[in-house]
């Protein structure tokens, strides 16, 4: 686990500009928030997630996100299909926060194209000069 400032940031996963996490489980990836962002965002209290069953495109509204000082949305970051979504969020948004890697995951989808979908998102060295900036950026 790596960390950048007070942010864990895993070096396995992959990252969207928006600041998602995208994690590779065979054929499927997992989708969540970061660390950056659930600090950033402060106690989050609501979540809409997606339905499972839906296709999606890449950059649409996968899930819509609130704090109390804060409203923002995670875009999908492949296109493909939603297999499975993490239902409890709703009722209980309280691990998004404390624990973004592990039990606050949002949705498992089924990319149409994983090997080019992986090509757009930011990974290792990339991911973590990106965090950099936005750290420095939000930090003023």
């Amino acid at each position: 686990m790596a960390r950048i400032d007070e942010y864990e940031m895993p070096d396995d996963l992959y990252y969207t500009t928006d600041h998602a996490w995208v994690k590779v489980e065979g054929s499927r990836i997992r989708i969540g928030i970061t660390d950056f962002m659930q600090q950033l965002a402060g106690e989050i209290t609501f979540i809409r997630v997606p339905r499972a069953g839906k296709d999606m495109e890449a950059g649409k509204n996968l899930a819509s996100l609130q704090s109390g000082k804060w409203a923002g949305k995670i875009a999908v970051p492949l296109a493909g299909k939603v297999v499975e979504v993490n239902k409890d969020l709703t009722a209980n948004p309280r691990p998004l926060n404390a624990d973004p890697y592990g039990e606050g995951w949002i949705a498992v989808m089924e990319p149409a194209d994983l090997t080019e979908g992986l090509k757009t998102l930011l990974h290792g060295d990339q991911a973590v000069e990106w965090l950099k900036e936005e750290i420095a950026k939000h930090a003023q």
